[in-house]
């Protein structure tokens, strides 16, 4: 057992890859502005699968300045939010559940169960943080207390520099990715991702829109990011070139990370990180961003990398994603 002694944000995980990447990247700003150490507990059976056994994912696959080892077991004299108290080493899903069981449904009950961002000065030696979208609109303003720089960018220009100041790719992975694109990729790429398992991706729209810019800007070959078989196929069928990461696509319309017949979860979720960071590689990416993934992705390319959102103008999405952005 580890009884932290120094200021400490613990950050829990909740859904895929994306999501958790998205929630480092402000958690370690957040660590930033309040001086304090990062943990990050991916121990959730999202990533235990058939082995029951939780490795501390984050260092498997990341790098950060920031981060602590994350210990066995875990203990504080003080916790915020407090209902974590004592309950440290369970999972997000277990505690929420338990304090409402709708309340992943109910975005009020987030505050209960994560540290607020609109402050910096907690009393509490350790806080506990999770999100699964872009929730830096609370933190701006002591972001820009802390370094006036960031009055001038935008949402997407901070996290660009947290994922690559804080968030970094391990270098097992990024040799891999290097290979890959040196083996398969084109001069003049197109990367696509379709999520089309729960999350339902309008996949009609990405595939039209990616034949568009194909050839409008004479793509030599495409990366295709996607957990459906059929809609990978597809790809194939319509544009030129198609490369996939090698990886098995579950059997059912479920998400890859969860997948009952993955053997692997930690290799799932390497793939996963591949995917991304091979997205992030093209030349042109088309994505959804009511997906996390293509969005995360576009975050680690070049500044060159043109992007194009098929949601971009659906007002729904949006409007979801800007009060959600205000949850913390």
């Amino acid at each position: 057992m580890t009884r932290i002694v120094s200021p400490t944000i613990l950050v829990k995980g909740t859904a895929g890859l994306g999501n958790r990447m998205l929630a480092a990247m402000t958690a370690s700003l957040f660590a930033t502005v309040t001086n304090r150490r990062l943990m990050f507990d991916w121990r959730d059976p999202i990533f235990t699968g058939k082995s029951g056994v939780a490795p501390d994912l984050f260092t498997e696959l990341f790098t950060s300045p920031l981060c602590e080892p994350l210990p066995a077991t875990i203990e504080a004299d003080s916790v915020a939010p407090a209902l974590w108290q004592g309950r440290l080493n369970e999972t997000l899903a277990v505690v929420g559940r338990d304090h409402d069981p709708l309340f992943y449904k109910k975005y009020g009950s987030f505050r209960k169960l994560a540290a607020s961002l609109k402050q910096v000065h907690y009393p509490e030696q350790l806080l506990v943080f999770w999100s699964w979208r872009e929730v830096l609109r609370p933190l701006r303003k002591h972001l820009i207390q802390q370094d006036s720089r960031y009055r001038n960018m935008s949402n997407r220009d901070v996290l660009r520099e947290a994922a690559n100041r804080f968030v970094v790719p391990c270098d097992a992975v990024r040799s891999y990715v290097d290979q890959f694109v040196a083996e398969n990729f084109k001069q003049n790429m197109l990367g696509v991702h379709i999520r089309a398992t729960d999350l339902q991706a309008p996949v009609e729209k990405l595939l039209k829109t990616a034949v568009d810019v194909v050839r409008r800007n004479q793509c030599d070959g495409v990366f295709c990011a996607t957990d459906n078989g059929e809609v990978e196929d597809r790809a194939r069928r319509l544009l030129p070139n198609v490369v996939t990461l090698p990886k098995e696509l579950p059997k059912t319309a479920i998400p890859l990370h969860y997948d009952p017949d993955c053997q692997s979860r930690v290799e799932r979720a390497r793939q996963a990180l591949s995917d991304i960071l091979l997205l992030s590689k093209c030349q042109h990416l088309v994505y959804a961003s009511r997906s996390s993934f293509g969005y995360v992705a576009s975050l680690y390319a070049s500044e060159t990398q043109r992007t194009i959102d098929v949601d971009q103008y659906n007002l729904k999405i949006r409007a979801k994603q800007y009060l959600q952005s205000w949850t913390y």
